[in-house]
């Protein structure tokens, strides 16, 4: 089966969405799970919490950096070649980490692992795009965002449960558990040629993935302890020179790694701010609660972790509902609903202050869970039918690489707010505000999605491609 056509039957379809979700769902259970242990981990080890920073952080950065590369790759040299190199390797890594004998030993396979996934996730959904029938694909995509919000949610129990019973070497048998499957159904995918013509943009690749890494890294390293403040502007410098390098690059020759033109194309722009902003809103939530209620309200993590489940399973709920709606009313429609949910979810959080009772944190968390759960789908959907099925793979690592950047710039913006022990009211209430301004620019950027899904005639021009596609110098 070449990347351009539809599936012929359900088999491939169900097999692809079942992969999909399985590879998904890797990155939040690993990006959970870790954390929990890694007090344990820095004990068993001797070594201080910057070592910590660096562990989360790693994966973070090579994560957001190396998608758009992995499903330039997929779109290349084929789709189930690059899932079961990803998975493979994934594997490989996870023994080692669970074997290291060294926080140095672990860093380096935490960092492959981010690299494997980063090869693997995007492809998954490329194939999503590819082999279930268009009129399905936004419940494809809802039935994926919910087992991401599975892995999301069930990664802190499960990691702290694991790590106090068996010790935290043991956590990694929880990607066994998802990675001996997926690399089975992978097996079973149909095979795609790929699209091999004319040489391997090496200049492009070493562009973008090093501008990605040092912009993900001037979000990041003037956090981390022993790292100067001066660096994060450095690194800033070096991925502005690296993206206008690419952008020059990719305009002067006929197969770029990363065709920028996708930003022009309906819908992708739009959709990649969504994500960006909206987990911006939703990460931070997840990220500063937690400092308030632990630093300020003195709740244990245990109560914390309870009442965070109440956006979590909002989400599960509602990501497949919310595809549902985008196959029948269009991308636009749950978007706009969704995000407007989150914003009205988010303006109660403008009032936080001490004293407030448990029930009070409720409504706003369930109602910022059903808006990203309705959203979700829509999102991502518009996304990844704005581009062709050939270059499908790039558009959904790029797309995933805006998710991250927005974790990552969430974080950055409440480490700049959130300063001292113990954070003021006042700061808590300013990054509310700024999450409300944010969570409203998520709802204007929904409104510029595309009100419908594309009308085949318009899908076969962009499988066909035009000069217009491509960007200008």
């Amino acid at each position: 089966m070449t990347a351009d056509r539809q599936p012929t039957t359900d088999i491939s379809g169900r097999t692809v969405l079942l992969t999909a979700a399985l590879g998904t769902m890797l990155a939040p259970l690993n990006s959970t799970m870790i954390v929990v242990a890694l007090p344990e981990i820095l004990n068993d080890f001797g070594h201080s919490l910057a070592w910590g920073s660096w562990i989360v952080i790693s994966y973070l950065v090579a994560m957001a950096a190396v998608q758009p590369l992995g499903g330039s790759l997929g779109d290349r040299y084929g789709r189930r070649r690059m899932l079961l190199v990803g998975f493979t390797t994934f594997l490989a890594a996870t023994v080692v980490a669970a074997l290291a004998p060294s926080v140095e030993v672990l860093l380096v396979a935490r960092t492959i692992q981010a690299l494997s996934g980063a090869m693997a996730i995007p492809n998954g959904t490329a194939l999503v795009r590819s082999l279930i029938p268009r009129e399905r694909q936004g419940r494809a995509f809802g039935s994926i965002g919910s087992a991401i919000a599975v892995a999301a949610a069930a990664g802190p129990p499960l990691g702290g449960v694991i790590t106090d019973a068996f010790g935290w070497r043991w956590i990694f048998a929880a990607n066994v558990l998802l990675l001996i499957p997926a690399l089975f159904l992978a097996s079973r995918l149909p095979a795609e040629r790929g699209n091999r013509e004319g040489s391997f943009d090496l200049r492009g690749a070493l562009l973008m993935t090093g501008g990605l890494v040092t912009l993900a890294l001037a979000l990041t390293s003037w956090r981390l302890d022993g790292i100067p403040v001066w660096s994060a502007a450095a690194f800033g410098l070096l991925a502005v020179s690296a993206g206008f390098l690419l952008r020059r690059h990719v305009a002067s020759i006929p197969k770029p790694i990363l065709n920028l033109g996708l930003f022009q194309r309906p819908g992708f722009l739009p959709a990649s701010l969504i994500v960006l902003l909206s987990n911006l809103t939703m990460y931070t939530t997840l990220l500063a609660l937690p400092v308030f209620l632990t630093e300020r309200e003195g709740w244990r993590s245990s109560q914390v972790g309870l009442l965070l489940t109440a956006l979590s399973v909002q989400m599960i709920v509602f990501s497949p509902l919310g595809g549902r709606l985008s196959d029948r009313h269009g991308r636009q429609f749950p978007a706009v609903m969704g995000m407007s949910l989150m914003a009205l979810g988010s303006l109660p959080l403008l009032a936080l202050g001490d004293g407030w009772m448990w029930w009070m944190f409720l409504p706003p968390l369930i109602v910022v869970g059903i808006g990203t759960g309705l959203s979700s789908a829509a999102v991502q959907t518009a996304a990844i039918e704005a581009a062709s099925t050939s270059e499908s793979g790039q558009a959904a690592g790029l797309f995933s690489t805006m998710r991250y950047l927005g974790s990552i710039l969430g974080s950055a913006l409440m480490a700049a707010i959130l300063v001292g022990d113990v954070p003021s009211e006042d700061a808590f209430r300013l990054l509310f505000g700024l999450l409300v301004v944010t969570a409203l620019l998520s709802v204007f950027a929904a409104s510029q999605l595309p009100g419908r899904s594309r009308s085949p005639e318009t899908t076969q021009a962009l499988e066909v491609g035009t000069p217009a596609q491509r960007p200008t110098s």
